[in-house]
């Protein structure tokens, strides 16, 4: 068993903790690390986890941990994950990796030397629906070819972009928090990259609608993504919009059909089905998305094999967004591999 160490017990920790429980096997939940020594009580008492630090240098030094799960503010990810490493324990971290392409090559280059294994908590991949979509692109059922795509995530913020308690943070840029298209984005680029493949360039437009009460963070991202597969995907991640019913999600254009999907399920059309839509309900999983991933870790650890979340695969969905702000800033597109050179080493 993997004996891990959960460094903030806030709602990702805590999520973390009831993955592993839920997963039953491969790795369990060794102590609570989180600097707030109250707050630690109360959660260790909630969750039935006898053993805490609040100090993270102790948790370092202990030798029945194996790995650390990093669940703390985004601006504390590398640091947090080199001196992980550094002390010899594989790394689970959440997403985003980390706030800069720059910062994840630290990270992956810290683990590789220490001979420890760097992970990235990003659910979507694992879900349903993302199973179901990649599936049917790579071979090309209903569909055929990919032509082009499109993609909608997101919500309306009423009455403001913010969170409250404990994970005010999110959404504060002072205190290592983000916009939306770095807290809401890096999870569908992710998922986006796992269905429709690698992004080669990234065209990205920013927007403020007059109902949107913060000028610090975006509203809505909205742009082109060229893919290396050659084809296109527009794209909208936002915190201004109310996406009801069939409005978020994607539609997959193939030279053979379509494809809407929703996270719940998705309408086919094309050659193969009957003039009318075909509506299919994605395939049933034994597990959550989230106990998936933490299975991936362990399998990572035990093989040597990534799973659809490891380190470099996450520094290129990082790339992605941060190639979308920096074009929004220069009105011009950005080509990854001329930016940020090769990213799969």
């Amino acid at each position: 068993m993997l004996r891990m160490a959960i460094l903030g017990v806030g709602w990702a920790g805590t999520r973390h903790v009831e993955a592993i429980r839920e997963l039953g096997c491969k790795v369990t939940v060794d102590c609570l690390v989180d600097h707030d020594a109250e707050f630690l009580k109360t959660k260790s008492e909630e969750l039935g986890i006898q053993k805490t630090y609040t100090d993270m240098d102790r948790a370092l030094a202990d030798s029945d941990v194996d790995a650390v799960s990093i669940c703390l503010p985004h601006a504390l990810h590398c640091d947090t994950a080199v001196a992980a490493a550094s002390a010899g324990k594989h790394v689970l971290c959440e997403k985003p990796i980390a706030l800069a392409v720059e910062e994840a090559t630290q990270m992956i280059r810290a683990a590789d030397e220490a001979g420890v294994k760097l992970y990235v908590a990003e659910n979507l991949p694992y879900t349903p629906m993302s199973q179901f979509l990649s599936e049917i692109v790579q071979t090309g059922n209903y569909i055929g070819e990919v032509v082009s795509a499109s993609f909608s995530g997101g919500f309306r913020a009423q009455p403001a972009y913010a969170y409250p308690g404990r994970r005010a943070w999110l959404s504060a840029p002072e205190l290592g928090g983000t916009g939306t298209w770095m807290l809401h984005g890096i999870h569908s680029m992710a998922q986006l990259r796992f269905i429709l493949g690698e992004v080669e360039t990234v065209y990205m437009r920013e927007h403020h609608a007059g109902s949107f009460a913060r000028s610090d963070v975006e509203g809505t991202m909205h742009g082109l993504l060229t893919m290396e597969g050659g084809f296109g995907v527009s794209v909208t991640q936002t915190c201004e919009i109310r996406l009801r019913g069939t409005l978020g999600g994607y539609v997959i254009h193939g030279d053979r059909g379509s494809i809407r999907a929703m996270q719940k399920g998705c309408e086919v059309f094309g050659e193969d089905v009957a003039e009318r839509p075909l509506h299919l309900d994605y395939p049933e999983l034994a597990r959550s998305d989230y106990a998936m991933e933490m299975a991936a870790f362990a399998d990572y650890i035990e093989t040597g094999e990534p799973g659809p979340t490891s380190a470099r695969g996450e520094r290129r969905s990082l790339a992605v967004v941060q190639a979308g702000y920096e074009s929004a800033q220069s009105g011009q597109p950005v080509y990854l591999k001329t930016r940020f050179g090769e990213l799969s080493s």
